[in-house]
């Protein structure tokens, strides 16, 4: 295995050679990641040259265009999965907000949606308030003493009612990284769906959504580096 070249990686990143943030050790993903020089460069050329409506019959709008295409295809071949399977929004905690109230539509009263106390609150509170309408929501409480969430316990939460199992990647507290591609075929055998929160995961390596199988697959590009 090649080592990391930590200098030439911090040299990419123009917030690592500003004289106020010298002496810091920053770790503080969890609310957002600086930018590497590559994507500050692009991000300038795009609001200073590209920002118009795109697809139109004239240069800037023919590039801006392209490069909307090009950020969906190249990261959809990093995740392994179709480009018209990506969505892109405000934030994954609206987004998942705006998903749950779609979801909401496919279900029926008494239709069973499993979440976990691992979980962060946006794919665990927005589905909770699904109970409202009638849902029934089922807690995969973690290991007390690990904290750790063990799919012996999701075992005995599992049946036919179930349509939904949310769960995170990876623990934000702990630093768990939960078995993704066994709970997915755990939760398809009964038919259910799953909605993965890889948020504390992305930042660390991102995920091969395509092997996982999960049907849903959520994190915050901007907490990414």
């Amino acid at each position: 295995m090649t080592a990391l070249d930590a200098d030439f990686v911090r040299s990419q990143f123009p917030a690592f050679a500003e004289a106020s943030l010298q002496g810091y050790a920053f770790f503080e993903n969890a609310g957002g990641s600086y930018t590497c020089g590559q994507v500050i460069d692009r991000l300038h050329r795009f609001y200073t040259q590209r920002k118009v409506q795109p697809y139109g019959n004239y240069a800037a709008s023919q590039l801006g265009g392209a490069e909307m295409d090009e950020a969906r295809s190249r990261l959809a071949a990093m995740l392994n999965v179709e480009s018209d399977e990506l969505h892109f929004g405000p934030s994954t905690s609206q987004n998942t907000y705006v998903l749950a109230h779609a979801f909401a539509e496919t279900l029926s009263p008494g239709d069973v949606v499993i979440v976990t106390d691992q979980d962060h609150e946006a794919n665990s509170g927005a589905w909770r308030r699904l109970e409202a309408r009638g849902m029934q929501i089922r807690e995969w409480h973690i290991n007390r003493e690990t904290g750790q969430l063990e799919t012996e316990t999701l075992a005995g939460l599992l049946d036919e009612s179930v349509k939904l199992v949310c769960f995170p990647h990876c623990s934000n507290i702990i630093g768990q990284e939960n078995p993704v591609a066994d709970i997915v075929k755990m939760a398809h055998a009964v038919g259910a769906v799953t909605c993965v929160d890889g948020v504390s995961m992305a930042p660390h390596g991102f995920a091969d959504v395509g092997t996982l199988g999960a049907d849903i697959y959520m994190f915050s590009s901007y907490k990414t580096y």
